[in-house]
């Protein structure tokens, strides 16, 4: 880890060492064990069977880890990021504050999110969002308006760094079984409920049936034909007994920008201080 690692990790954590949830749906699922008994006759799952259990798939306590953001535009040219992420899972809400350490324009910039366990899907109210810009010197709640806002200039928003869970909130239906490079996946179709609007019209998603993780995933525009984002997996890591998306790259189809997001450490079931899920440490960046 770099010499100037935040309180956030180095009073708390031996090794500092920190894992983004979100991008969650989309980046990080872990191996629980087989989403259905064995039989004398293997059943094929459903879609909605797939979802769940990808779902099941993340639960976890506490997760820590260090990542490094690339954005690059059409043209080749790169910016890099680093940030370290904490998420609490351990009670009834699903919490992750990041620190972003370099570079010098983003350094300090704090983001919070506090999403319900009983959430039905992100654009319900569920999930509390908020962010400290050193600029402003002040905590921002991120309002529902911007919840499809670029997160730090990436090609993620804000929408996508929450708590997204559509297992209940969207039909699924299983479309096939197919190759996603080096992968044997699942593919299954998801599209919002009428009551459950969503900045995407549906999403496809291809998922490993060794590690439950998704290891790509199409959003489609409202008129659920044109492609607005791709995410696909480069590379899985594995942590003991549990996977996770080691590196994935996020395409926006309109512009050919990508952002790149590598896990560089990560540490799971780890004691957490509270005090750092608090709009009071975005401001101070202080734990009290």
């Amino acid at each position: 880890m770099v010499s100037n690692t935040p309180e956030i990790v180095r009073r708390k954590i031996i090794r500092p060492e920190i894992i983004l949830r979100k991008i969650a749906v989309i980046f990080i699922a872990f191996t629980l064990g087989s989403f259905f008994a064995v039989s004398a006759v293997p059943t094929t799952p459903t879609g909605a069977e797939i979802m769940q259990n990808m779902s099941n798939a993340q639960q976890t306590t506490t997760s820590a880890m260090d990542i490094q953001m690339t954005l690059i535009d059409a043209g080749g040219d790169t910016s890099i990021r680093r940030f370290q992420t904490l998420v609490d899972s351990s009670g009834d809400q699903t919490k992750t504050v990041t620190v972003f350490l370099s570079p010098e324009s983003v350094k300090n910039t704090r983001f919070l999110t506090i999403s319900d366990s009983g959430s039905q899907g992100r654009d319900q109210g569920q999930d509390s969002q908020w962010i400290y810009l050193p600029a402003l010197r002040k905590v921002k709640r991120i309002s529902a308006g911007e919840r499809d806002s670029s997160f730090m200039g990436s090609d993620f928003t804000y929408a996508d760094m929450g708590d997204i869970d559509d297992v209940e909130t969207s039909d699924h239906t299983l479309l096939g079984e197919e190759q996603a490079a080096q992968f044997n996946c699942y593919v299954v179709e998801s599209i919002p409920r009428p009551d459950n609007p969503s900045a995407y019209g549906k999403t496809v998603t291809w998922i490993d049936k060794e590690s439950w993780l998704a290891v790509r995933v199409l959003f489609y525009q409202s008129d659920r034909e044109t492609v607005q984002k791709e995410l696909n997996c480069e590379a899985l890591g594995r942590s003991g007994d549990e996977w996770y998306t080691r590196k994935v790259v996020m395409e926006n189809k309109a512009d050919g920008h990508r952002t790149l997001m590598e896990i560089l450490q990560v540490r799971f079931g780890i004691p957490l201080n509270p005090g750092y899920f608090t709009t009071a440490y975005l401001e101070t960046g202080k734990v009290r």
